[in-house]
């Protein structure tokens, strides 16, 4: 079992609740609710922004106002903007790079192992992967690669 190497969820405050009253707020009040957004950091300052999504998940519509909003948030703070599918059992990745930013770092639905896939993590923020991480990871390509 991988153990964990940052902290674990400290608090258990979070809940749909929030996501439900938001709704009441009405049309003219939109925000984004997703399934896994993450800020990728290094020393306090952005690398990326990802979506994670199950591999069974719905491929996004990049016109719906959610993701223009995410797309133009990116591209101002010059980050790469990606929307990555992960299978939870045996733990590999479908990359799909949203903006130009994240088109320099991988290729349209590009399946990596989740070895690979955490090695592009750490070159984007110009560090190595260790091997005592590296030897936690999986490599398991996705079906099809």
């Amino acid at each position: 079992m991988l153990e964990p190497a940052v902290r674990e969820e400290r608090t258990g405050w979070r809940d749909q609740s929030i996501s439900q009253r938001h709704r009441l707020w009405g049309f003219n009040c939109p925000a984004v609710d997703l399934d896994f957004l993450v800020v990728e950091y290094n020393v306090g300052k952005p690398v990326a922004i990802i979506e994670y999504k199950h591999h069974g998940a719905k491929y996004p519509d990049w016109q719906h106002p959610t993701y223009r909003a995410l797309i133009s948030l990116a591209n101002v703070a010059r980050l790469p903007f990606m929307v990555v599918f992960y299978h939870n059992v045996d733990w590999w990745f479908r990359v799909v790079p949203v903006n130009g930013h994240a088109k320099k770092y991988y290729e349209h639905w590009q399946g990596m192992t989740e070895s690979e896939f955490v090695a592009s993590l750490y070159r984007m923020r110009r560090v190595v992967l260790t091997n005592e991480i590296a030897d936690k990871l999986h490599n398991v390509k996705p079906p099809g690669d």
